[in-house]
């Protein structure tokens, strides 16, 4: 039933006549699926055997569409965490399908979205950390506007794949193994974000704005269809949209209290950010 979120395991009560199993948790009865209708006490179906620890299903469904991977790396962080991110991260670029698509972007008070289809130079497209940008927004700055789409494109079509001719897309997402080692290089040229921080002063995170271009450049690319995005930061958001505590280190991060109290000024409209970009990705 849609109501029982419980799996079949080895400690569910089965009544093989009925066809039914019931909950460890909400004792609810749920029925078994048609292709479980020959199981009996001798013939058990995998999941009730308790040395099955691990249970793979083939779904047979349609074009599930490319695996995709958008990186979003905080470059605030200390010298040293940086470095361990940057090596991190270009060890699972050798553990990621060769056919799955990758795409990076960076951020600290601006945020950096990389073009990975570029040989022999980098190129990125900068933002301000600062301002709120709608998903339209984004995708006309980032040239993914509707008119930059082939006139034969179906953006609502689920897993519908760009043609791996159009480099309009392939700018900012790129296959594993054609971008693998200019990606890597990249990864390696990363530097701690350039702006300076004065004493007694948080680093300028622009956490949210990164946030929002990621879902914004998928929503363009790859629309209605599953992604990933890896964020990797190194502390809160200290500007634009999402910002939970301002630049100032004289001023603490809210604690538990604050929020019970509701003496966090940053919390509910980062909350409503926040809210906005999980419906939208």
């Amino acid at each position: 039933r849609s109501s029982c979120k419980a799996i079949l395991n080895p400690f569910c009560q089965v009544d093989y006549r009925a066809k039914l199993w019931h909950c460890n948790f909400c004792f609810q009865r749920n029925a078994f699926p048609p292709q479980y209708a020959g199981i009996s006490e001798q013939h058990q179906p995998a999941e009730l055997i308790p040395q099955f620890s691990t249970i793979e299903y083939t779904l047979q469904r349609g074009n599930p569409g490319p695996l995709i991977f958008l990186l979003v790396v905080d470059t605030c962080m200390d010298e040293e965490d940086l470095q361990a991110v940057k090596e991190s991260l270009q060890m699972s670029l050798s553990l990621m399908p060769p056919n799955a698509l990758v795409g990076l972007i960076t951020y600290g008070k601006m945020v950096q979205v990389h073009e990975l289809g570029c040989e022999g130079c980098s190129k990125s497209y900068v933002f301000r950390g600062t301002k709120d940008l709608n998903s339209k927004q984004i995708q006309q700055m980032l040239g993914l506007g509707a008119g930059a789409r082939q006139p034969n494109a179906q953006a609502g079509a689920r897993g519908q794949i760009p043609s791996q001719g159009n480099d309009i897309f392939n700018r900012f997402l790129q296959p594993v193994h054609k971008c693998d080692m200019s990606l890597t290089d990249l990864l390696g040229e990363l530097q701690r974000d350039p702006w300076p921080v004065s004493t007694g002063n948080r680093p300028l995170r622009s956490t949210g704005v990164a946030m929002s271009i990621a879902v914004g450049l998928l929503e363009c690319t790859y629309p209605n269809t599953g992604a990933r995005i890896m964020t990797f930061i190194g502390g809160s958001c200290t500007q634009g949209p999402g910002m939970v505590i301002d630049h100032e280190l004289k001023n603490p991060i809210r604690s538990h209290h604050d929020l019970e109290k509701d003496n966090a000024p940053y919390v509910r409209k980062a909350c409503k950010v926040k809210s906005f970009m999980i419906v939208k990705y």
